[in-house]
């Protein structure tokens, strides 16, 4: 598991540097970005866009963090996150023929478990770190916040990303090298969500559920979603090890 996690390692620390930045960039900035949008008080083409009273909700920490970070920022990374931490694993190996030298020493269940395993830990933390940012910020700095409905947001960006995981995992073992998979995933993304703006086929729109729309319409977690989303997770592990059993060195 050692080589797997300096594999990842410059993924891993290069995702979270990404992370603290953008949340540092919007977090301490409250006060600025609301003084930029009212600046622009009566400018119609702005309020469109940005009316008054969401201007005023602004103001308040809850929704401004909230909607900024797990709304915008961080919510709208999450897919991508899943996906590049996933998409060299397997096929890094194949398109360097390093997976001949792996084999030798051991199995490939052994291999597909460590990997699938120092990736799944390695986006974890990423997850749990970036989900947490807020409630550990608020805290530090005694803001007033709603800990629990952020919680509910961490919950479901955890999962989202999760899903998106198994979604590279399954292409990095399909493809035999590091370029297709990435643009596979991304791929998929793209069309799941254009998909989804199909009535019928919304389920398909990934973003929705992790941007927490659910969350800031009804404050509640969807737990149906989260579910299916567990279970694709794993049907795509499953098939990811299926392939990855039966393909030639």
């Amino acid at each position: 598991m050692r080589k797997e996690f300096n594999d990842l390692r410059v993924r891993f620390f290069g995702v979270l540097v990404v992370v603290f930045i953008l949340f540092f960039l919007v977090a301490p900035l409250q006060k600025f970005t609301l003084s930029m949008l009212e600046g622009y008080t009566g400018n119609p083409q702005l309020e469109k866009f940005l009316p008054g009273s969401m201007l005023n909700k602004l103001k308040e920490w809850n929704f401004y963090v909230n909607s900024q970070w797990y709304g915008k920022n961080f919510g709208q990374m999450i897919p991508i996150i899943g996906i590049i931490m996933a998409f060299p694993l397997f096929a890094r190996e194949f398109e360097n023929r390093t997976i001949e030298f792996l084999l030798v020493r051991k199995s490939r269940k052994e291999i597909f478990l460590n990997k699938v395993l120092t990736g799944f830990i390695a986006l974890s933390v990423i997850l749990i770190i970036a989900g947490l940012l807020p409630l550990v910020y608020s805290f530090l700095l005694r803001k007033d916040y709603i800990y629990e409905t952020g919680l509910k947001f961490a919950f479901q960006s955890y999962f989202a990303g999760l899903l998106w995981y198994g979604i590279g995992i399954f292409f990095s073992v399909l493809f035999n090298d590091q370029v297709k998979p990435l643009l596979a995933g991304l791929g998929t993304l793209a069309i799941t969500t254009v998909a989804g703006l199909l009535k019928p086929l919304k389920f398909l729109n990934t973003f929705s559920y992790a941007l927490g729309t659910n969350i800031f319409q009804k404050n509640f977690i969807d737990f149906k979603y989260t579910i299916g989303a567990i279970i694709f997770t794993i049907v795509s592990f499953i098939f990811a090890y299926i392939i990855f059993n039966k393909k030639e060195a």
